[in-house]
């Protein structure tokens, strides 16, 4: 019984010592990537490079201003195919990818993403597929295993409501030997 009253002081004395509230480290939340504000420096990118395969660009989601002449456009960029899409569609799939089963490695740094050409050439990529997310707070990066990156990707959709935009991410996982309902490859006949 006497240590029941020890347990019990100490448990009391925590308590106080927290302002009345037990913190846990499961439920405390830092600022990270995935759980700050998004907005337009955010971006995210998916590669992968099947060994043996043709060269799969990365796609780069960039979000822009809704009057921003970019919106809506998926031009090739030294860094990839470069989709611009909205910012509630950056926090749609932002939100999406935190809540999504994948295992994050967060850093402080935020670099440049530079060349995809370089991308191979570093490893990235090239046995599992990388999931960058990015903002001013750092970058978070996930890997998906072949096997999993249909299952992964297909729930993504519903965070695009522009039409290119969507139809640059259903290509990507196309060319993964995806199934994708409804995807017209010949849609935007001036993606090359």
């Amino acid at each position: 019984m006497r240590y029941g009253w020890v347990a019990l002081t100490v448990v009391v004395t925590l308590a106080n010592a927290s302002g009345g509230q037990f913190e846990s480290p499961q439920v405390r939340t830092t600022a990270s990537v995935l759980n700050s504000p998004v907005d337009e420096a955010a971006i995210v990118r998916f590669f992968y490079y099947p060994p043996g395969d043709y060269f799969h660009f990365p796609l780069v989601l960039r979000a822009v201003k809704p009057t921003s002449s970019l919106l809506d456009t998926a031009p090739m960029r030294e860094e990839g195919r470069t989709a611009y899409i909205s910012l509630a569609d950056m926090q749609r799939l932002v939100r999406a990818l935190s809540r999504s089963d994948l295992v994050w490695k967060h850093t402080a740094a935020v670099e440049p993403l530079g060349p995809f050409k370089k991308l191979a050439l570093t490893g990235i990529g090239v046995s599992t597929m990388q999931i960058l997310v990015e903002n001013s707070n750092g970058t978070a990066t996930a890997l998906v295993a072949p096997k999993n990156i249909c299952q992964t990707l297909a729930p993504l959709d519903s965070a695009f409501s522009l039409p290119r935009v969507l139809w640059e991410f259903q290509l990507l996982r196309w060319g993964y030997h995806c199934r994708v309902p409804g995807f017209k490859r010949d849609a935007y006949p001036d993606h090359i």
